[in-house]
């Protein structure tokens, strides 16, 4: 939703306020958390030009490469296991309790290609709120965002806030191009739903769901009755797509989620200060953290290289290496 496009920018100053009051160790929540986090880097780092560039390229030829930066490189794996070597984190489990592919996230009339995180935070070897902070701002701060989310759908209580949600499912597979195309649909019914303030969506999957084929958007900054009408009519016009929640009599509704939005102003901390804050631990772990950035730095400089050069299939096929 996150998600290079940030999933909230300064002007969302008061809730991250909230959040940084509220990151204190607490009881594992009800459900699943999601969490979205783009690689796609924020303008603050590479500048409104280099930005437009990596765009440019794309969201099939972003996916491939966010798909590389997961697959090849192992930028998340690094990150939970450098946190976890340094006690940082101890019930987040890659592949155990937490599943983690590339999906869509859509922000303020952008899509771009996500890491989005599965996280069971409920029953036996469930992941606590707090480790889920920390892994959310370690990776805000590796991947050099302007902000990351997180939400448990199950559970207002999590997290930071409340905020109303709605769920779009389509029927069989989703890709991400698929799901841009809809958000892009869904601003030519209202245009506040999709390039307003905060309006944007993630792409999940649903408990008991083998693919992500779910969009989750919370509430942006219009009115509840607004944000379900857009959404139910761009629902209207597309034959696989179905909305929920629906009340007893199917007229459509919204839940609430616990949400979080980490973020870091790279202007005023050139350092990742903020981040930095909430992840804690000592100058060891910062060192390791820092050193899985650059090298996400180094994959930024190598696709702007090739988009210069005019050899992103190139690139993206043969050419990436990763710096380890």
């Amino acid at each position: 939703m996150r998600t290079s496009c940030s999933h909230v920018t300064n002007r969302a100053i008061g809730w991250v306020v909230a959040f940084l009051l509220l990151v204190s160790p607490r009881a594992a929540s009800a459900g699943i958390t999601y969490m979205s986090v783009e690689p796609v880097p924020s303008r603050d780092i590479v500048g409104d030009s280099d930005l437009a560039a990596i765009r440019g390229i794309g969201y099939d030829n972003l996916e491939r490469w966010s798909q590389r930066l997961l697959d090849d490189c192992r930028v998340v794996e690094s990150v939970a296991n450098t946190l976890s070597a340094n006690g940082a984190i101890s019930s987040i489990r890659l592949g155990i309790n937490t599943r983690v592919i590339v999906a869509a996230g859509g922000f303020e009339g952008r899509t771009n290609p996500s890491f989005v995180f599965t996280v069971t935070d409920s029953g036996a070897g469930s992941a606590t709120e707090a480790d889920v902070n920390v892994l959310a701002n370690a990776l805000g701060y590796v991947l050099n965002q302007g902000s990351t989310a997180h939400f448990n759908p199950d559970n207002h209580k999590a997290y930071a806030f409340p905020l109303d949600y709605a769920l779009v499912t389509f029927r069989g597979t989703l890709t991400g191009a698929e799901a841009q195309d809809f958000f892009e649909h869904l601003g030519t019914i209202d245009e506040a739903l999709f390039s307003g303030l905060f309006a944007g969506f993630t792409q999940i999957d649903l408990a008991g769901s083998t693919t992500n084929n779910t969009m989750l958007f919370l509430q942006p900054a219009a009115s509840k009755h607004r944000f379900i009408a857009g959404l139910s009519e761009a629902v209207a016009d597309e034959p696989r797509a179905s909305y929920s929640p629906l009340k007893n009599n199917g007229t459509p509704t919204t839940k609430r989620a616990g949400v979080a939005f980490p973020e870091n102003d790279w202007l005023a901390f050139p350092n990742g200060d903020q981040y930095l804050l909430n992840v804690g631990g000592t100058d060891q772990l910062r060192s390791e953290l820092a050193g899985i950035r650059q090298q996400h730095l180094t994959a930024v400089d190598g696709l702007l290289l090739a988009i210069a050069e005019q050899r992103v299939d190139a690139y993206l096929a043969t050419q990436l290496t990763c710096s380890n």
